[in-house]
C-alpha cells in the first residue's frame, strides 16, 4: 500500500497462521483475515488498515506447509518495523510433535516477532477444535501455546475451552469437520475483530514505529470474544 505524503501510515495486522486462516474449503476472498481488512476497512475511514495475511495451508510451529514454511518462515516473510498487531492461529498441524521441542519453537517464534517489530502488540490463539482422534494432541498443542504466551507476556485465547465451535456437526465448519465453512469464516472474522480492537485500545498512537514499547502487558482480553 502506497502512502501518500502527509496521509497516516496504516495500520498493520499480520496474520500467522495455517489453514484456518487461508479460506481452505472455502474460498480466499471468503478468509476471515479478508474480511476483517474490509470490515476495519469501512470502520476506519481517516486512518488506513493493512492486513497480511502469511498463512499457509498446513503450517504450524514446526509443521512445514505446503508452501514449504513454517510459522517462522512466515514471520520472516512479513513482519518487521512496520508491524502494529501480529496474530498467531493455530496449529493442530503440529500434532504428535515432542511437547518440548513444540514448545521451544513457539518460543522461538515469539522472540523472532518481537525482534522484527518490538512495539507491535502480539496475540496467540490457539487451536480452533479438538472433536477426533488427535484430540489429546490439540490439547497438548494449546498447552504448550499458552504456557509460551505467558511467559512471554503476551495474550492468549483458547478456542477449545471457550467452546468457539460447539460440537463437530456444527453449519460453523465445512463437510471436513474441520475447517471453516463460510459461516465459519464470518465467525471466525467477528470473533478476531473483537480481539484486534481490545488490543487496537491498548496501543499508544503517538509512540513512533521504529522505537520498542517497554513491554506487552497481560489483559483479560479474551472477554472480548465471549461478547462478540
Amino acid at each position: 500500500m502506497s502512502q501518500v505524503p502527509g496521509q497516516l501510515a496504516p495500520e498493520r495486522i499480520v496474520i500467522i497462521g495455517d489453514s484456518l486462516s487461508t479460506g481452505y474449503g472455502t474460498a480466499p476472498e471468503e478468509a476471515w483475515p479478508r474480511l476483517l481488512e474490509q470490515d476495519l476497512r469501512s470502520q476506519r475511514q481517516r486512518h488506513p488498515v493493512e492486513v497480511i495475511n502469511a498463512a499457509q495451508d498446513g503450517a504450524g510451529y514446526i509443521a512445514v506447509g505446503d508452501d514449504g514454511g513454517a510459522f517462522g518462515s512466515q514471520i520472516n516473510a512479513t513482519i518487521d518495523a512496520s508491524t502494529d498487531i501480529v496474530v498467531f492461529f493455530g496449529s493442530d498441524n503440529d500434532a504428535g510433535q515432542d511437547p518440548g521441542e513444540l514448545k521451544s519453537a513457539i518460543t522461538d517464534a515469539l522472540q523472532a516477532s518481537n525482534k522484527l517489530a518490538p512495539h507491535a502488540t502480539r496475540i496467540m490463539i490457539g487451536p480452533l477444535t479438538a472433536f477426533d482422534s488427535v484430540q489429546s494432541d490439540i490439547k497438548m498443542i494449546r498447552d504448550q501455546e499458552r504456557v509460551a504466551a505467558h511467559e512471554a507476556g503476551i495474550d492468549f485465547v483458547d478456542p477449545v475451552a471457550e467452546r468457539w465451535i460447539p460440537h463437530p456437526d456444527s453449519p460453523l465448519l465445512g463437510p471436513d469437520n474441520e475447517h471453516p465453512s463460510s459461516q465459519g469464516q464470518e465467525f471466525l472474522e467477528q470473533k478476531i475483530k473483537g480481539l484486534v480492537t481490545t488490543l487496537k485500545g491498548r496501543t499508544t498512537p503517538s509512540l513512533p514505529k521504529s522505537q520498542p514499547t517497554s513491554s506487552h502487558p497481560v489483559s483479560p482480553v479474551a472477554e472480548a470474544t465471549k461478547r462478540s
